[in-house]
């Protein structure tokens, strides 16, 4: 019994100097100068990705949130199948955040030219995509105030810089989906002058495509298709041009038959006396009269 004490009091020792050894050594998060703020990453610069979370990635690929999480944050709704919020809600919630001083949340106006040409389908669809932009633009303003209050009260914290990227991930995200909604008013916009007509890429704008950019690329797609029209033009036309040319020349031939073959009675046909009575006699009415047995 003494030598399982022993071994059991020696395995004990053993771990508490490991438990030691693992608190004392830092974590790969940590720096030299833990107190100072993260330095934003210029642009072409390729830092190590620190590690943002706890969570592997691989070989497995999701993760279960614990329940006290998943009351709090809610995360059993559905995201796309769950009802609409209420407008007194969401305001709520909306005016409980500030919005940033130089950011524009209310979604780009549509471009006049192109809205004067929309059908109503077509000027239905963009208020739409209008209205959605302008409800997604409200999830910045809690966001960004989450993004000030770790970068005021968390200043410090080793694990402010990947709290601060996960924040840049989301809002990057979001910004995304902002765009490409953009980018489908755009190609509205362009269809509205020609079903054929779509906008290559998004750029940033004030409405949703810049007067100049909207005109220029409604002038590129008109000459390009203008060019393919009259590309395939001629062959049309030389085709149009023979048959022409086969119909001139039968009514030609007909109407150079046309003098001799004369329609109409033959006393009124060219070429022949309309005078039928040369061979009689002149007094045709005195030999009728004398002819008859009846008369006297």
């Amino acid at each position: 019994m003494s030598t399982l004490e022993e071994q059991f009091l020696a395995l004990q020792q053993q771990f508490a100097s490991l438990q030691a050894q693992l608190q004392a050594a830092p974590t790969p998060m940590q720096s030299a100068d833990d107190t100072a703020m993260p330095t934003p990453m210029q642009p072409g610069e390729h830092a190590a990705m620190p590690t943002l979370h706890s969570v592997e990635t691989r070989p497995h690929y999701d993760w279960s949130p614990s329940d006290a999480l998943m009351d709090l944050m809610e995360l059993d709704t559905p995201i796309h199948t769950a009802k609409p919020m209420p407008d007194s809600e969401r305001k709520a919630i909306i005016e409980s955040y500030p919005p940033m001083a130089h950011l524009e949340y209310r979604a780009p106006v549509t471009v006049p030219y192109a809205e004067r040409l929309m059908n109503r389908g077509q000027r239905y669809e963009d208020n739409a995509l209008k209205q959605l932009q302008y409800l997604l633009s409200a999830v910045f303003r809690p966001l960004d105030i989450l993004t000030k209050e770790l970068f005021a009260a968390e200043n410090g914290n080793p694990n402010l810089e990947r709290y601060s990227i996960m924040l840049r991930d989301i809002r990057r995200l979001l910004i995304h989906v902002c765009s490409m909604m953009t980018q489908q008013r755009n190609n509205i916009a362009l269809r509205a002058h020609d079903p054929s007509y779509r906008l290559a890429d998004a750029s940033e704008v004030k409405y949703t495509l810049p007067l100049d950019e909207y005109q220029q690329t409604l002038a590129q797609q008109h000459a390009t298709k203008k060019a393919l029209r009259e590309a395939t033009v001629p062959r049309r036309q030389r085709r149009f041009n023979h048959n022409s040319s086969n119909n001139n020349s039968g009514s030609a031939s007909n109407g150079s038959d046309s003098s001799f073959f004369r329609s109409g009675p033959p006393s009124v046909q060219g070429g022949f006396s309309s005078n039928n009575n040369n061979f009689r006699p002149t007094n045709n009415d005195s030999n009728k009269r004398n002819n008859n047995p009846f008369r006297q």
